[in-house]
């Protein structure tokens, strides 16, 4: 009889518990559909003629609905004074330039022009490029075995290095005169690029070497095997999504991006310390958090109870979009405003140093 009773007791605290986390999990996935692109900006799609090969380049641009824009919560701001900055959108490899919708409005609602283009995976075949190059642009991503880790390095190089000619010529165009009611008022002389995943190495290695570029921000891409990772001149903003424990790097079944990411927030500690870039983690984000996924997932499919709670989609919203546009604000509008770690998720990189990971000896948990 005591038996049956625990039992019963057991399965109703199953029944209570899972009540509670799927009535949560209902609020939080109703309440990110509410979340759409801010009305305080508008919206325009137009195909830029290549000036180099006279072929179309799909873009979608995003301008302030009104101005003066209205006041964003984030930043303060009194507007403009020499015309609407410029931001250049790179997306994620194999991404569209639709991917980050939410972000992108916001980023205009508070006084900039947004130009956003496909990833280059997207584009018809250039004859002048090499047979290498064409092979790196089309093949998806892939770190899952010893090889991909391997020619990472030649990769990373030869993608980004497409991606940044792509993003070269985007601007060539706009520079030229096209789209020009979309672009009225556009200050060239005031321009960021943002990039997510593949796009923030992208928009690394842009900064490093471009000095049209006042100013990058890379969302949980990466700077390794870029020319940023040498040092940077110009202003460099980085954030990340929570790092995976580092345990089993070396173990004899490595995860390779969990390695890539480690050596990758070594690039990112020299950069905060030796440039002066702003580098941030986000604890309890994810990757896809950083694009409009964040709002369109089903985040209950991936639950666990042994997982570590993920932030909801408004709260990760706020944090990106804060940090976001105080920097963009700081280096393109009113000098001096720069991101700061609010936000009890936020951390910098340089406080975290300590959970790096360093290479075992030889024959004591070594992969080889």
């Amino acid at each position: 009889m005591r038996r049956d009773v625990l039992v019963l007791l057991i399965i109703l605290a199953g029944l209570v518990s899972a009540a509670l986390v799927g009535g949560s999990m209902w609020a939080e996935r109703r309440a990110s559909k509410l979340v759409k692109p801010t009305d305080q900006a508008r919206v325009g799609e137009v195909v830029l003629t290549d000036p180099r090969t006279e072929t179309g380049i799909p873009v979608r641009i995003w301008r302030p609905d009104q101005l003066p824009p209205a006041p964003h919560p984030a930043v303060e701001w009194s507007g403009p004074d020499h015309g609407l900055p410029l931001v250049i959108y790179v997306p994620s490899w194999g991404g569209r330039r639709s991917e980050n919708d939410v972000m992108l409005s916001t980023i205009a609602g508070a006084g900039f022009i947004v130009v956003a283009m496909d990833d280059i995976s997207h584009d018809r075949p250039d004859p002048a490029t090499n047979a290498a190059d064409e092979m790196v642009r089309l093949a998806p991503f892939s770190m899952q075995t010893t090889q991909d880790y391997t020619s990472f390095p030649i990769t990373s190089e030869r993608r980004t290095r497409l991606g940044y000619d792509k993003l070269q010529r985007v601007l060539d165009a706009l520079r030229a005169g096209q789209a020009s009611e979309l672009l009225e008022g556009v200050d060239f002389s005031r321009i960021a690029v943002v990039g997510y995943s593949f796009g923030g190495a992208v928009a690394a290695r842009a900064i490093a070497v471009d000095g049209r570029f006042a100013a990058g921000v890379d969302l949980d891409g990466w700077v390794i095997h870029t020319p940023a990772a040498a040092g940077l001149q110009r202003p460099f903003l980085a954030v990340y999504a929570a790092l995976q424990p580092s345990g089993s790097i070396w173990s004899h079944r490595p995860n390779y991006e969990t390695r890539i990411g480690w050596e990758d927030f070594g690039c990112l500690l020299g950069l905060a310390r030796s440039s002066g870039s702003k580098v941030f983690i986000i604890d309890g984000a994810r990757h896809s958090d950083f694009s409009d996924q964040l709002y369109a997932e089903d985040r209950w499919r991936h639950w666990r109870p042994w997982a570590p709670k993920r932030l909801a989609p408004e709260r990760i919203h706020a944090i990106i979009d804060t940090l976001l546009l105080r920097f963009l604000v700081g280096h393109l509008i009113q000098h001096g405003s720069t991101p700061r770690a609010d936000f009890a998720e936020v951390r910098s990189v340089t406080e975290i140093e300590g959970l790096s990971p360093t290479r075992p000896r030889l024959g004591v948990g070594s992969a080889n």
